[in-house]
């Protein structure tokens, strides 16, 4: 769970090592895979705090200090699920599409201030967390087939795709980009999602 008092302690210090905090990256790597009926409120209330609260708490904390030093581009990643939910990730979807709501808030209340906030979102990405998920939708048979994956992106993306476009969101060249959501995902289409 996110702790305020940590956030407000390790922002000052960041900075205070590295220099303005500009680029600030909020990206959760975890997730609810389960029937809508089997989910629990304590759940509910988990998966907010790492995937929502979080993003809140460290926004809020780094905000100041990139007017101070000029403006800078916030980046999240809500993910596909933002836009097209997947079955057996009702909770993860309802998470990740505040994440998408959030970046486009941002951009709209700050972007006078040179302050720029964008949002990413992968489709099946191959890290561990990404083979995890799949496979905990294959069990429970969500429609996620290597074969369907297969038909809907073309194949598993690889984290550099990902990670050039979080580069150019952090650039200068993305000026002029501000609340839109980057889809890196080879056009997905069809599957579960």
């Amino acid at each position: 769970m996110p702790d305020a008092g940590q956030v407000s302690a390790a922002v000052p210090q960041a900075a205070a090592e590295l220099g303005p905090i500009t680029v600030p990256f909020n990206h959760t790597g975890t997730i609810v895979i389960k029937p809508f009926l089997e989910m629990t409120a304590e759940e509910w209330d988990w998966l907010h705090a790492v995937t929502v609260d979080s993003m809140f708490l460290m926004t809020g904390a780094v905000l100041p200090g990139m007017i101070a030093a000029g403006g800078g581009s916030i980046l999240c990643t809500p993910s596909i699920p933002a836009v097209a939910a997947t079955p057996m990730e009702v909770l993860h979807d309802i998470t990740k599409g505040a994440v998408h709501r959030f970046a486009r808030a941002i951009a709209v209340e700050f972007h006078n201030r040179g302050i720029r906030c964008n949002a990413l979102c992968p489709g099946f990405i191959e890290p561990p967390h990404g083979l995890r998920e799949v496979a905990d939708l294959q069990a429970l048979g969500a429609g996620v087939s290597d074969a369907a994956i297969a038909m809907a992106q073309g194949r598993i993306g690889k984290p550099v795709e990902v990670w050039l476009a979080v580069l150019f969101l952090a650039s200068d060249e993305a000026s002029f980009v501000n609340g839109t959501h980057l889809f890196v995902d080879d056009g997905l289409r069809g599957c579960a999602r």
